[in-house]
């Protein structure tokens, strides 16, 4: 992708020696750096609404990752569970369900539980990766909180996964949410996303 650069482009012509740093290799894209795919401000509530929704999608272009790059999507938001109704998380990757998580049932509190969710994987060679995820929920009033134990309704996810999608064809990685059944107090909220590439070794 290539979009770590210098501030400062230059415009002066290269000299005829190769041996030595010509501008335009100052001028050029660094490598070895994670770089930024997307980043995205849109919310979407999933409330009153038991079928499978879309929360995040992103097509990562051809070649992206090379032979052993890869992603790492971090969501956040806050979700209302205040009745009983589980919530399975879901990541794609192409037609590869990577990720999907066992029905889980909140405990019911009229407070938002503020949570962030990381999935990324790396592939292995263009066709196979390794995937790790982990979420986490916790309930309280305020914006930002620390809980210790058992004192707030909360919740924590881990998983780890293998895929063998072919990376050298563009490929849409998504996440979706799925309520077992639909009820306005059963509110899910993305806010926000961002998209990382972590660049071959």
């Amino acid at each position: 992708m290539g979009n770590v650069k210098h501030a400062f482009t230059s415009a002066k012509a290269d000299g005829g020696d190769a041996t030595q740093v010509r501008p335009s290799n100052w001028n050029a894209a660094h490598t070895g750096a994670v770089e930024i795919l997307d980043r995205d401000l849109t919310q979407i509530d999933v409330a009153n609404e038991a079928a499978e929704t879309s929360i995040y999608s992103f097509s990562i272009p051809a070649n992206t990752l090379g032979a052993t790059g890869g992603v790492r999507l971090t969501l956040g938001g806050d979700v209302l569970a205040n009745v009983a109704g589980t919530l399975v998380l879901v990541v794609k990757l192409g037609a590869t369900i990577a990720i999907q998580s066992t029905g889980f049932d909140f405990t019911d509190a009229v407070e938002r539980y503020k949570w962030t969710w990381v999935t990324w994987f790396l592939n292995v060679n263009a066709s196979s990766q390794k995937w790790n995820t982990w979420a986490q929920f916790v309930s309280h009033t305020a914006s930002t909180s620390v809980r210790i134990g058992g004192d707030a309704p909360m919740a924590f996810l881990e998983g780890y996964t293998t895929s063998a999608e072919n990376t050298t064809g563009a490929l849409t990685l998504g996440a979706t949410i799925n309520w077992s059944v639909a009820n306005a107090s059963l509110s899910f909220r993305k806010e926000m996303a961002l998209l990382e590439l972590i660049p071959a070794a």
